[in-house]
């Protein structure tokens, strides 16, 4: 099977018309409310999964939370693990995702997702959390409102110059999970939002783990890297893959199949220069050095966010709001202090009319990590003509792909 766009894929690839069903549906109607019946005694969800009476100005114990808190509900999105809402708050716009499956108490990981939420930085470039309850044994996570994912905003193609500022944005996110000793582990573009300021921002942290427990993970095998295919075991080196993946993705808009040799031919980079027709040289370098076969040799976060060619793409506005090269996000530690109540938290903006937070000069600068200089970057970064290391492709079945 030969690469193909998606644009080509859809014209080989016609949608057939479906016979009409017989028997009449009798679907019942999704709500986020569940049903009728109210069950007494929402929990917030806080940190470490410890659960405590929900409480918050407005909320009238007996009444669900949902009613009592928010208005203007809408049905928004869904997902395999729940659906997604809109609504309002005093003003303020929200997401709100609700588990499509009630919670397994014997579950030790039920929580997982929202302790992650609690203990990540506050960053422009990382979805927003807020909170998250557990109300008639179903979970509810929100977060600031997002306009869609990168999936859907680039369908229709992207202009180089916005693909560059993709490319610094999801650099700083996942420099600032990486700083903090954290994977993501499942990144493509469905998981990544972009923000009602245009910033865009890793989100879903199902699958995030620290650094030292990231034996078992899952994800996506089209955007997986081949070692965490073998031994099943991810590293920063394999989000880094898996973020050139989704780069290549937005590009060349080339159909990502889950067929094994179509697998082998885009995660080697057998790719033909036709899908990069009307891209600069840089851009293909850059996501072919994030590709190499050996996981050693991937440029950081910190080396690809050094290279000027990234930083030069950049207006000064967006330099500034982007706390470029290295100005410290919000300690881990501090969020968690906020959302555990011990200290009081700003109460949020509607991200509908809220400006994008510039810094201001004077604003103090923790010590974070130097500068590369040009002589550390790799040299893949200079030119499209990677040499990659040597790979006996004969010691991998192609079902690992």
């Amino acid at each position: 099977m030969e690469l193909q766009t998606k644009t080509e894929r859809r014209e080989k690839t016609p949608e057939t018309a479906k016979c009409p069903s017989l028997k009449k549906s009798t679907k019942k109607r999704v709500s986020i409310r569940g049903t009728t019946e109210v069950k007494l005694g929402p929990q917030l969800i806080g940190k470490n999964g410890v659960l405590t009476p929900f409480d918050s100005d407005g909320y009238v114990a007996g009444m669900s939370i949902i009613d009592r808190l928010f208005t203007e509900l809408e049905k928004i999105g869904s997902g395999d693990f729940g659906d997604v809402w809109r609504g309002e708050n005093n003003g303020d716009v929200f997401a709100i995702k609700k588990s499509k499956q009630e919670v397994n108490t014997g579950d030790p990981n039920k929580f997982k997702e929202i302790e992650m939420l609690h203990i990540l930085p506050h960053h422009p470039n990382l979805l927003r959390f807020h909170k998250a309850w557990l109300e008639k044994d179903f979970i509810y996570i929100q977060t600031e409102l997002c306009r869609t994912n990168l999936l859907e905003y680039s369908k229709n193609g992207l202009d180089e110059k916005t693909i560059w500022r993709i490319v610094r944005h999801l650099l700083s996110g996942l420099d600032v999970l990486h700083r903090n000793e954290y994977l993501h582990n499942d990144i493509k573009p469905e998981n990544i939002l972009v923000g009602s300021n245009g910033f865009f921002k890793l989100a879903d942290f199902g699958l995030t783990r620290r650094v030292d427990c990231s034996k078992g993970i899952e994800g996506d095998s089209r955007y997986l890297a081949l070692e965490v295919l073998l031994n099943n075991t991810t590293s920063m080196a394999s989000d880094i893959f898996a973020l050139a993946i989704t780069f290549l993705e937005i590009t060349t808009n080339l159909h990502l199949d889950t067929d094994a040799d179509y697998k082998v031919k885009y995660k080697t980079f057998q790719i033909p220069d036709r899908f990069f027709v009307g891209r600069s040289i840089e851009l293909r370098s850059l996501i072919q050095s994030m590709m190499n076969l050996d996981a050693s040799k991937r440029p950081s976060c910190v080396e690809l966010l050094n290279e000027s060619r990234i930083f030069e793409k950049l207006t000064e506005r967006e330099k500034r709001s982007l706390k470029i090269r290295g100005e410290s996000e919000e300690p881990a530690s501090e969020c968690s202090e906020i959302r555990n109540g011990s200290v009081s938290p700003e109460v949020p903006k509607s991200p509908i009319t809220k400006k994008p937070r510039t810094v201001s000069p004077k604003s103090k600068t923790p010590k974070i990590s130097p500068k590369i200089s040009e002589s550390s970057i790799p040299t893949t970064l200079t030119t499209p003509n990677i040499s990659f290391t040597p790979f006996n492709y004969s010691m991998v079945s192609k079902e690992n792909f």
